[in-house]
């Protein structure tokens, strides 16, 4: 008598590998639903005038304007969709994103405030961007697969 622990699977029993939600998925989707919403929360209370505009408003400690809005529902939703293609498109997304949000973190604060700066920066978005930066590269990093090749 064999127990169903011990049966093996058929072929159709064997879950798809690109319908796992793995840790890169998971960032990525998770990343990229908070970003969708705060882009739309965010048009909620800029509307869609003074696009560029400094000081427009505020979600916690954040401020935002049009732009800025825009950059949330653009980088929320690659996430999002990278998520949603597989595991290989999250791991992609989810670096290049992540490159994106490091750039920002270590460019935005010599540009807050001034005429290169149309997203209305500010320090705590440094600090986010930085967080965001390492939430998905070190997730990338963390389950990168090692190929060994014998010499």
């Amino acid at each position: 008598m064999t127990s169903s622990a011990t049966t093996p699977r058929t072929q159709s029993e064997q879950p798809h590998p690109g319908r796992r939600w793995t840790p890169v998925r998971l960032a990525g989707a998770g990343l990229g639903a908070v970003y969708l919403l705060v882009g739309l929360v965010g048009f909620v209370l800029t509307g869609v005038t003074e696009w560029s505009a400094h000081n427009h408003a505020t979600i916690l400690l954040f401020q935002i304007n049009p732009v800025h809005n825009v950059a949330h529902l653009g980088l929320g939703g690659a996430l999002l969709v990278g998520a949603l293609l597989g595991t290989e498109a999250a791991r992609s997304v989810d670096r290049l994103v992540g490159v994106v949000f490091l750039m920002l973190g270590l460019v935005g604060p010599f540009v807050m405030g001034g005429h290169m700066d149309p997203i209305a920066l500010n320090s705590p978005d440094h600090a986010l961007h930085l967080g965001t930066a390492a939430v998905l590269l070190g997730v990338v990093w963390a389950t990168r697969t090692r190929t060994r090749t014998r010499a």
